[in-house]
């Protein structure tokens, strides 16, 4: 990696009541040079500073004693950022070693693409509701990935340039997800990227917060769409009904197209439940529009 990569980027954490796995990714951030910031914006019951923040005396600690969503998390650590390059991720997920030197290498190669992100693995050993999660969290980015233009990338391992954030400040003043901003630039003809990047996922929900998690963000992603978008939602909640169908037919083609056949058919009970959560929270979203009150999991 070239000197001029040293320091060039920043990470931004957003945590939420999963301390184990949040040690284990500062751990793991802490030995990579390319990054010169770190920033846990969290909104767990207990502020995880108390525990970490004499363990990471480099790692700066955000903490609301309110819940906030995700976006409003990471969009709000980033004025704590100053570097060409800031990456976000989740406490759930461990970088591997080389995570942020084939971050800044991509951006590099790449100085037109605004968001470059990476693969995620499942962590092991995992059980059949792990499983099932991960497909429905991140089936579509499971490794291998082939490096190159995307249509998407996982909300669980991103990264940006600065630049190109402010130019779309308005989405990050309003706490809007990721896919939203994405959808901008593809629509400006600007491609997203996929790069070796690698994170590892660890789940820490029980079943019962999993079945509330997909609710509610299945909630709040129609809700986004009729804001944002402008679709007819009571047109799209009468087709929510067929969505557990289509999205565990699309989980399954990743799964299988990446070997992963076994696991998918151990998990498949799983998998049909929290799309079938999803699906109505989905159908909510449209015809009632967001939860006043912000949830994460």
């Amino acid at each position: 990696m070239a000197e001029s990569s040293a320091s060039l980027l920043s990470v931004v954490i957003t945590s939420y009541d999963s301390q184990a796995i949040l040690r284990l990714c500062l751990d793991a951030l802490v030995r990579q040079p390319e990054i010169g910031c770190i920033v846990v914006s969290d909104c767990s019951p207990v502020d995880p500073a108390g525990e970490f923040a004499p363990l990471f005396p480099q790692v700066r600690f955000l903490h609301s004693p309110q819940p906030r969503s995700v976006p409003e998390l990471r969009w709000a650590a980033l004025a704590e950022t100053d570097t060409e390059l800031v990456a976000a991720i989740e406490s759930r997920c461990v970088p591997a070693p080389d995570w942020a030197a084939q971050l800044v290498e991509a951006h590099q190669l790449y100085p037109e693409t605004p968001a470059i992100g990476g693969p995620v693995a499942p962590s092991e050993p995992i059980s059949a509701f792990d499983w099932a999660l991960y497909f429905c969290e991140y089936g579509a980015f499971a490794p291998p990935l082939e490096p190159g233009p995307a249509q998407a990338l996982s909300g669980a391992n991103l990264s940006y340039k600065r630049a190109a954030l402010e130019q779309h400040r308005d989405l990050l003043d309003s706490g809007d997800w990721e896919t939203f901003l994405h959808a901008r630039w593809l629509a400006a003809g600007r491609p997203l990227r996929l790069c070796p990047a690698s994170i590892r996922f660890h789940n820490t929900m029980t079943p019962a917060a999993a079945l509330r998690q997909r609710y509610h963000y299945g909630r709040g992603y129609a809700a986004d769409r009729v804001r944002c978008e402008g679709v007819s939602g009571l047109f799209y909640a009468l087709l929510s009904p067929l969505l557990p169908l289509v999205l565990t037919l699309r989980q399954s083609r990743q799964a299988f197209a990446k070997g992963m056949r076994r696991a998918f058919v151990r998990a498949l009970g799983w998998v049909v439940l929290l799309n079938a959560a999803w699906s109505i929270g989905e159908g909510a979203g449209y015809l009632f529009g967001p939860d006043p009150r912000p949830r994460i999991f």
